[in-house]
């Protein structure tokens, strides 16, 4: 007879000492001088007896390559959990810790006991949510969220997804025991002039959902196919520092606890699912832009930053917020013209991508490695062969964006952002869909 499905659920605190470098804006200065709210590593492991699936669920900005690899390891040795079935997704928060280098803040430091600190913390989530699994069962689906994500590069905000994601863990008496929520946005409210380390707006739905159905319920908040999806904010001037007057604590109060109360009023309508695993993966290679020499693009990022100290920097008028954005693109370019070359100085053709492919009964996880558009998550997921296909962004990896190829025309801070060309969005949707074809299959 085969065992019951079993489900585990537990958090750590992996909140950084204060006077910590922030991740998220080139436009921040100072360090963090206080903690609004701590960081958690929120991990939820199934277990259907022949497969064991954990999904961890990390309040900072992002993972590497190197380091998720290195937590997924840690967690095999510890747990027996395969490697490959660990998923460790970062919320995307601009308000933690640096975690890693990339095109947003090439020159901040790394503090290797923090991550020491972080790699021991999200390892240990995943033992204890092993040890606390008890017999249980899961309703899943989806919920319509409006009133906080707006596509920020286009006139209208859309598209975006409207649908978030919801997977309810019960225990086999019928109590909430975790919540996972899946929902497309940058969690972004809070802007550079913030000091304080915070989930932003993800806390106060963290909040509201464990005083509705308990404070022993982990909710675990997990971002999707958000690249070009913000709260109502346009990238372009936000990277440069300009900052809306609603983006404060309260405005993140406001739509954390929206989300909050939208997926508690809608828990009655999820629907039973089975606890059959299964997890897939692919490397699927994206080709890369190609760039100028390198003597181009440092005379056009020297040329840019004197521009910017030839101007009153103090004054945000049109010309200025220009300059600042011309530095900063052409920074990212010079960054991202060196990031990829080889020991030999040659450039290769394509990056790596990390997709997988999650299935928990009817319902499928796909994962990306970055900041993916919503319009490719939208058309994987009307193809998909799944009631239900929910996303993941910013998991085991972080590989920037990845725009539509209609975005690669109009460019903009997220197309400069992005390290692969216009033929990417065609190639992650179609390899990703055959992931899901086999995922049915097997």
């Amino acid at each position: 007879m085969a065992r019951e499905p079993r489900i585990g659920s537990a958090s750590v605190i992996i909140t950084p000492p204060l006077g910590c470098e922030m991740a998220g804006f080139d436009a921040r200065k100072g360090l963090a001088r206080g903690v609004h709210d701590d960081l958690h590593a929120r991990a939820l492991v199934f277990d259907d007896g022949p497969t064991q699936v954990a999904l961890v669920s990390i309040e900072v900005i992002g993972l590497s390559r190197a380091f998720a690899r290195r937590v997924q390891d840690e967690i095999e040795r510890r747990t027996g959990i395969a490697a490959e079935r660990v998923i460790l997704a970062a919320t995307h928060t601009h308000c933690g810790p640096v975690t890693f280098h990339h095109f947003f803040n090439q020159d901040q430091p790394l503090d290797d006991a923090y991550l020491d600190q972080l790699a021991a913390g999200i390892a240990h989530s995943v033992e204890m949510a092993l040890a606390a699994s008890v017999p249980g069962r899961i309703r899943t689906g989806f919920v319509n969220v409006d009133g906080i994500a707006v596509n920020r590069r286009t006139s209208d905000g859309q598209p975006i997804d409207p649908a978030a994601g919801v997977i309810l863990v019960e225990d086999a008496a019928g109590r909430p025991r975790a919540i996972a929520i899946s929902f497309a946005c940058h969690t972004t409210v809070l802007g550079p002039n913030t000091l304080e380390i915070s989930a932003d707006f993800p806390y106060y739905t963290t909040r509201y959902l464990q005083k509705a159905l308990g404070d022993d319920v982990e909710v675990l908040f997990f971002n999707g196919a958000e690249g070009d999806i913000s709260v109502g904010h346009k990238s372009d001037l936000s990277a440069v520092g300009v900052v809306a007057d609603f983006r404060t604590f309260a405005k993140a109060e406001e739509l954390g606890l929206r989300l909050g109360r939208i997926v508690a009023e809608s828990l009655g309508s999820l629907e039973p699912e089975d606890i059959q695993l299964n997890v897939l993966k692919e490397n699927i290679p994206l080709p890369l832009k190609t760039y100028p020499s390198m003597d181009i693009m440092t005379r056009r990022r020297e040329q840019a930053l004197a521009k910017i100290r030839d101007l009153n920097d103090r004054d945000l008028t049109p010309h200025v917020l220009e300059a600042r954005r011309d530095g900063l693109f052409s920074r990212i370019e010079e960054y991202y013209a060196l990031l990829y070359k080889d020991a030999t100085g040659r450039e290769p053709k394509t990056l790596a991508a990390e997709v997988n492919v999650v299935r928990i009964g009817r319902t499928a996880i796909v994962t990306f490695p970055g900041e993916v558009f919503v319009a490719i998550a939208l058309n994987i997921r009307r193809a998909s062969p799944f009631p239900r296909t929910m996303f993941f962004g910013l998991t085991n990896d972080y590989i920037g964006y990845v725009p539509t190829a209609d975005a690669n025309a109009n460019a903009g801070y997220e197309v400069v952002a992005s390290r692969v060309g216009p033929e990417a969005a065609g190639i992650l949707e179609e390899r990703t869909g055959e992931l899901l074809q086999s995922l049915v299959n097997s």
